[in-house]
């Protein structure tokens, strides 16, 4: 599957879009039980990138080390130009503010309306004017398709709008990546795909880079660029949706059946 690999990361290369994220030869275990092996990965600006795994494949640490969340053991972990593992606590703040998180149950405040949940995160790292503030509020909250819910609480809210809430509050800071944990989970399937076509629509509106951790196949159907099968620790497949489903890999076509 290299070759595959190589060819399909440089396509995007060649396309005239730098890498946002890249992993080189991560390693990540936790005692005996390595969870990531030999780890490679390239996201460019302005894509989609699936990352499809069982459960318990190590996605979720993957992300945590991209963030920093948790030390790697080996390799490099490049996020915007900074290698993550050498930067210090106050570095890693900043480059935080440029990544987006929507997380698998959206972690609203519950003691917070939709205003005050999308306020925050301003209110904490800008020194905008509350009616700049106010404003941004709206242009997110149309972004995902729910200005009437701006006053609501979250426990007015069903899952399907409590997913758009979390990704209208992590449009606030403009991030450049958006990490999605699971976009679909819970949900049911017609909401399901309304929030994969949602994620597709903030890609083009606001130019983000994203990758998308996901067992869900009609979500990645929907949100791929580019699939990256994570399996025995590895980057052990690589390619679009089509070719991937064309795989007479075991390992690849348990995905599609």
């Amino acid at each position: 599957m290299e070759t595959a690999i190589s060819e399909h990361t440089n396509a995007f290369l060649a396309s005239a879009h730098s890498s946002v994220i890249t992993i080189r030869n991560l390693n990540k275990s936790f005692g005996k039980h390595q969870v990531l092996r030999d780890f490679n990965l390239i996201l460019c600006e302005e894509e989609n990138l699936v990352v499809l795994g069982k459960s318990g494949s190590g996605k979720s640490v993957l992300i945590k080390c991209i963030v920093g969340l948790i030390p790697i053991d080996a390799g490099e972990v490049y996020v915007l130009g900074k290698n993550v593992a050498h930067l210090n606590r106050e570095e890693l703040d900043i480059l935080r503010r440029n990544i987006g998180f929507l997380f698998q149950w959206g972690a609203l405040y519950d003691s917070m309306t939709v205003r005050e949940n999308l306020c925050f995160p301003l209110r904490k790292h800008s020194k905008q004017t509350k009616q700049q503030i106010s404003m941004k509020v709206e242009a997110v909250l149309e972004s995902v398709g729910l200005p009437e819910a701006v006053d609501l609480m979250p426990s007015e809210l069903s899952g399907g709008m409590k997913k758009r809430i979390a990704l209208a509050r992590t449009l606030m800071l403009d991030p450049k990546i958006i990490l999605y944990d699971e976009p679909t989970s819970g949900l049911d399937p017609i909401t399901a795909k309304e929030i994969s076509e949602l994620i597709r629509v903030v890609q083009r509106q606001h130019h983000t880079a994203s990758m998308i951790i996901t067992h869900d196949m009609d979500c990645a159907k929907t949100t791929a660029d580019r699939i990256v099968v994570l399996s025995d620790g590895t980057n052990y497949a690589e390619g679009s949706y089509e070719s991937l489903r064309e795989s007479d890999d075991l390992k690849v076509k348990g995905f599609f059946l």
